[in-house]
């Protein structure tokens, strides 16, 4: 009969776990806090720590156009503390950032560390849209997070020579489909070319994160990619 119980409890807490994890969301942080961008005597890398719910510190030493991830999170309300990286005691610094994030189940988010129009660290947070991709589609996913105003996005298809040209406000994400195929990328404030022509290869079915960050002013704005496959 003892061992029955233990069985059932094994089996319930089992249980438990799988439905939760099914609730399981995932994030993308990007560090788009240029070091020179924050003070002149900081690191250019400017690596940080990030500490959750005071309990855990998630992440160590990011340092400036990385992104970490697919980190996963079960749904709910987090504490996000983010410091400058302390490599002998890690998240012990005190934060730059302090925020809530609220995570909807079975979600996908970019959370992306930048300088508000004040110049304070923030943490601006875009949720990503997964949904099948069509054959021969692929979605772009651009977030503005640069310290900039509206930017102007121009792609190129290299092999129809066909120009789409969007325009986006700081703190928001484009999300289009486009035919998969080979483009160009640049990326402009008014007559200025922040970002130059780039490659960028669209997969068929993917889903292609993009995110603009830096500082426009400071010459640091560049951009981070990353594809997800089979988004079907």
């Amino acid at each position: 009969m003892t061992n029955r119980i233990r069985f059932a409890f094994a089996l319930t807490l089992l249980c438990a776990a799988l439905s939760t994890g099914a609730l399981a969301s995932s994030m993308y942080v990007v560090q788009g806090i240029a070091g020179r961008n924050y003070a002149t005597s900081t690191d250019p890398t400017f690596p940080v720590d990030i500490l959750l719910n005071d309990e855990v510190c998630y992440v160590h030493g990011l340092p400036f156009g990385s992104i970490s991830g697919p980190l996963t999170f079960f749904p709910g309300t987090y504490d996000v503390k983010v410091s400058i990286a302390n490599t002998l005691a890690p998240c012990s610094e005190s934060p730059l950032i302090d925020q809530t994030v609220t995570i909807d189940a079975r979600s996908d988010y970019s959370a992306v560390l930048t300088l508000n129009e004040e110049g304070k660290p923030t943490l601006l947070t875009f949720k990503n849209n997964l949904s099948p991709v069509a054959a021969n589609m692929a979605r772009l996913l651009f977030a503005q997070a640069a310290n900039s105003p509206a930017l102007q996005v121009i792609l190129q298809n290299t092999t129809t020579k066909k120009l789409y040209t969007y325009a986006v406000n700081p703190d928001t994400l484009l999300d289009v489909n486009l035919p998969a195929d080979d483009y160009t990328i640049e990326i402009n404030q008014g007559t200025t070319t922040l970002v130059a022509s780039t490659p960028l290869r669209l997969f068929s079915q993917s889903a292609n994160l993009l995110y603009a960050i830096g500082q426009a002013s400071n010459d640091t704005v560049v951009l981070e990619t990353r594809t997800l496959r089979g988004v079907i």
